[in-house]
């Protein structure tokens, strides 16, 4: 396995990384390889396989004063691959937060979160290849921008090098769960601002995804 997590060693939060074989050896640099120490505060990494025996890693970044997204892949050998601390995935006015990662099967990644650009949380996603280059519109492509709060994204792969995220929406004055499908070239695919999968009364909160295979 590879395990990414936050790390206070220092005088704010970074984010480190280590590979641990079959066995329950440790494979990488002693107490983990150092993804990111730039300054400010990176915590709450998400992490997917590269497909190569490495990792894709993101986190939230408040380096410049405001949260933004960050990613850094490392490869089987834990040897760091993109740029030093990270490559900017989302760096928008405002805070951006919560990402959450799934591989696009090409090497690279796409990437969701929570998003403060537009004075109220939307839902934004960005694909990163597998050299670290991001695909899409700069900062990221708008899934939902709707009214109100969108909140908590979470993301599954399609199979066709796209994904599919859902998340908490209180467009109607409490909050409902909704989805979209982005393709592999950052199109949205179904109704703008995402397709209501519960608006019954009350709240609805903290959706889960996995693919369906289909």
């Amino acid at each position: 396995a590879i395990v990414a997590w936050g790390d206070y060693r220092g005088v704010s939060y970074d984010i480190y990384v280590q590979r641990v074989n079959a066995y329950g050896v440790v494979q990488w640099t002693t107490d983990g390889v150092a993804l990111c120490t730039a300054t400010g505060n990176q915590s709450s990494p998400k992490v997917v396989s590269d497909g190569s025996g490495g990792a894709i890693v993101t986190w939230p970044d408040d380096r410049s004063g405001n949260y933004d997204i960050y990613a850094q892949r490392v490869n089987a050998s834990g040897v760091v691959q993109w740029t030093p601390n990270g490559v900017a995935i989302c760096s928008a006015t405002g805070n951006q937060s919560y990402p959450t990662i799934v591989s696009d099967d090409l090497g690279g990644a796409i990437i969701t979160w929570r998003d403060y650009r537009n004075g109220n949380n939307d839902i934004y996603v960005q694909r990163v290849n597998a050299s670290g280059a991001v695909q899409w519109k700069s900062n990221g492509l708008p899934l939902c921008s709707a009214t109100g709060s969108q909140l908590t994204p979470t993301i599954a792969a399609d199979g066709t090098g796209g994904a599919i995220v859902t998340w908490d929406d209180n467009r109607s004055g409490n909050y409902d769960i909704y989805a979209q499908s982005v393709n592999a070239s950052g199109a949205v695919q179904w109704t703008a601002d995402g397709v209501v999968l519960c608006a019954a009364t009350g709240n609805q909160h903290s959706p889960a995804i996995v693919t369906d295979g289909l």
